[in-house]
Formats: C-alpha cells, structure tokens, sequence
C-alpha cells in the first residue's frame, strides 16, 4: 500500500522553477578563525561550542601539535584522539598533539567560563593565535589584514583590476549563522532581482543571482523568462548587498538597471541543462556588502561532490508559504542522482545528467529552497594556499518538484541546480572576467 501510495503521488507531481527558504529548526551558528579552512567551532549552548580541527585539506601530515590562545579564559575537553594540555594558569592558551594517520578530522569542546566583559566576544571561543606545526595561521595582524580594502589586490584603480574573489571582510567571515535571517554583507555576492512594470510602476521580486564581476550576475536562465517570453531587458532591476531586498535605505544597498541579459544558447524552458544567464550592468563598487564569488571551473567531475555540504540563500518562500523580504540561508547536501532517482524517476529522470545535479536534506527534511529562489548559487568553500577558505559558485538553482500537497515548490522534494563548471568558459566571456590566482600578491 505505501508503495502505490507513492507511486500515486509521483505520477501526478510536476516540476516547476524553483523561485524562499524553507527552513525547519533552530539556527546553527559557526565561527572560522581567520576563515580558516582547518579549524572552526559550531555552537552548542550559550557556553559551549564544538571545536572542530579537519585535516582532510593536508594530505601530507601525519602528526600534528596545534597552539590555540584564546581571548578569555575558557574550558577544553578533548576526544580520544587529541591530547590537550594547559601551560596557562588563566587558561587561554592550549596545546593540542594528535597522530591524523588514521583519521583526518579531530573534534574537542570549548566551554566558556564566565567573566566580567560585556562585548559579544565573550560569547565566542574568540581565538586571538593559532599555530599549526609552528607556523602561524591566525593572529591579530592577519586579522588586521582581512579588511574589505585588502580584497583589492592592485594599488589604484585600473583597467586591469584585480580582486580577490569568494572573500569577505573580517567581521562577515569569521562568524556566521545559517538556518536563520542574514545580516547584510554576510553573502555579499547574492542579489535579488526585480522586474519592473512601466504601466503601474510596481515592481515583482522574481529571482536571485550571483555577483562574478564588477559588470555581470549570474542566474538562471528561466528568470530572464516570464510567460514563455523574454523579459526586456530594461525591465530588470538588480538589488545588491542588502539582506532586506524592500528596505530603499539599508547601508550598501546598490541598484542596476540590466543593460544586456544573455541566455546560454542550448537553453530551453524544460531542462535543467544550461538553465543560465548572465546580466551585464553598468559597473558594481566593492564594499564589505558587495563582493564577487569565485565560479568553479572548467575541470568539473560531479561524483566527486556527492555527500557535501554547501550552503544556499534566498529570498523566496519560507515554511508558511509565505514571501519573504529578508535573505535567509542553510546548509544543504549534494546527493549521488540514484537517491534522487529513487525518490521520484518520473521528475528526476529528464532533469538529471552530467550538466546538472541533485541536492537536499531528504523528505523528512523539510530543509530547501522554495518559489522564489531560482538563479541563487549553490557555494562550495574551497582552502586556498593562505590556509584560507575562498567561496566558489558550483550550481545556479534551476527546478524543484510540486505535489499535490503544495501550490508550489515542495521543500520535502530534491532541488536541481545546473553545474556551472561545464560552462565556465561561457561565463567568463561574457563577465569580462581574466583568469588570477585567488591568493594576495
């Protein structure tokens, strides 16, 4: 019986463009000292934190001795395979000693111990050093370093401009929570983008986007499309570095109007496959709320993504149903095509192939991206040779599964995004983008 009741429910589900976050739970909160690759703590309680040392980026090391000062007196409690030790009597500083031959992740706890400063540092593991074998990864000059005017890798302003791409200023980097309403500048490089009505000077948010240069976004291609025709082009209207997309006051706040959108040609209405476009404009300004992510490519394998968590934010439809006009994000996993195609073959059969991939929590979830979120970014953190994690952009939010139960995207159902990586020379013709090494000169 509850396979034919499921069998039931697939034959009559659709598939529609995914257009905002469904979103079930508490927030998660992470801190990334520095915004390391190796080292974070993802909050607990109030007072305790889970430390979280991953050496799956150093395939070369076989033991390890960690030094950790903190910014207050906390509490360690290491796992069977970390030796912790304390040469502090106020304890802020600790020694960690573990072989990673066998294992690549290491994980401990941080309790904090209550004191007398009212900052909200105090509500942090707030580590001020860190050395890894001797070498120092994180300290106040590095922190020093991470200002939004660093990112700009070129003295004056230029033809040839260089920025870094996939980073973001200190006090956005180090600290973020998902599962939750964002902050402006915590994802600096999502726009939402409007459709203006010339006849009744109203304006409709319709989708997201990606900032991959000064001059270009990326979305879906379908979000240039509106009843089986293309959107004028200067009808489309781009917010940038907001996290409250109708708030005409919010600090960063940048408005473009398109001045060209240009469809991938082997796009359709239907498919996933190529479900992309990018909108030129005039020119963006860097700041701390505007920043570019860096697009994965052109070597792509997607088997090797299977089981990874990325993050993805929007401004579409929350768990009521309802719009919303704040940016919300959450973690997602990208998952192998055969669990998709055993949930639902009758959806994911046409969607699915080498150009595109599948993602989400499962049915019981109740997790994912919603009507409204279509051309937001599926971002993969990847560790750089500063030791630091730049953000890429892998897939652009293409289509997700309607059943009888919902008028609209089902957040119980898969979402599929369109790789990027097969097109990223497409891309980057059109963005005005040079190929640099994403580290500091």
């Amino acid at each position: 019986m509850e396979y034919l009741l499921k069998l039931l429910l697939c034959l009559i589900c659709v598939v529609t463009n995914a257009r905002t976050m469904s979103i079930n739970g508490s927030a998660l909160m992470r801190y990334d000292p520095c915004g390391l690759g190796v080292l974070y703590f993802d909050k607990v309680t109030d007072r305790l934190w889970l430390g979280v040392m991953n050496f799956d980026l150093y395939s070369n090391l076989a033991n390890v001795e960690a030094e950790m000062s903190f910014g207050h007196e906390v509490s360690v409690f290491s796992d069977k395979n970390l030796a912790v030790f304390n040469n502090n009597s106020n304890k802020n500083r600790y020694k960690f000693i573990a072989n990673i031959s066998n294992v690549k992740k290491i994980t401990f706890y941080v309790g904090l111990i209550n004191n007398n400063n009212n900052d909200n540092s105090s509500n942090l593991p707030l580590v001020t050093e860190f050395q890894l074998n001797n070498i120092t990864l994180c300290n106040s000059d590095i922190k020093t370093s991470m200002a939004v005017e660093n990112l700009n890798v070129t003295e004056n302003e230029v033809d040839d401009y260089h920025h870094l791409c996939g980073r973001k200023s200190l006090d956005h980097t180090e600290l973020l929570s998902v599962r939750t309403e964002a902050r402006a500048g915590d994802f600096p490089w999502h726009v939402a983008i409007f459709i203006m009505d010339f006849n009744t000077a109203d304006e409709e948010y319709y989708c997201g986007g990606n900032i991959i240069s000064r001059t270009a976004i990326l979305t879906a291609g379908h979000c240039m499309r509106k009843g089986g025709k293309n959107i004028e082009t200067n009808r489309i209207k781009i917010v940038a570095g907001v996290s409250d997309r109708d708030d005409l006051y919010q600090v960063g706040r940048q408005v473009q109007i398109a001045e060209e959108a240009i469809l991938h040609p082997s796009y359709t209405d239907k498919l996933a496959t190529a479900d992309l476009a990018v909108i030129k404009v005039n020119r963006l300004e860097y700041t701390k709320y505007v920043q570019p992510i860096c697009l994965w490519g052109p070597v792509y394998n997607k088997q090797k993504l299977f089981g990874i968590q990325a993050i993805v934010v929007g401004f579409g439809q929350t768990e009521t149903n309802q719009p919303s006009k704040v940016l919300r994000s959450t973690y997602t996993v990208i998952q192998n095509d055969t669990t998709c195609l055993d949930f639902s073959a009758n959806i994911y059969q046409e969607l699915l192939n080498e150009f595109t991939f599948c993602a989400g929590y499962g049915p019981n979830s109740n997790i994912n991206p919603r009507n409204g979120d279509s051309g937001g970014g599926l971002v993969l953190g990847v560790l750089q040779p500063d030791h630091r994690i730049s953000l890429f952009l892998r897939g652009v939010l293409s289509k997700c599964g309607v059943s009888p139960r919902h008028t609209d995207c089902d957040p119980t159902f898969y979402v599929v995004y369109t790789d990027v990586s097969p097109y990223y020379g497409w891309v980057y013709h059109h963005s005005g983008l040079k190929f640099t090494v994403n580290i500091p000169s």
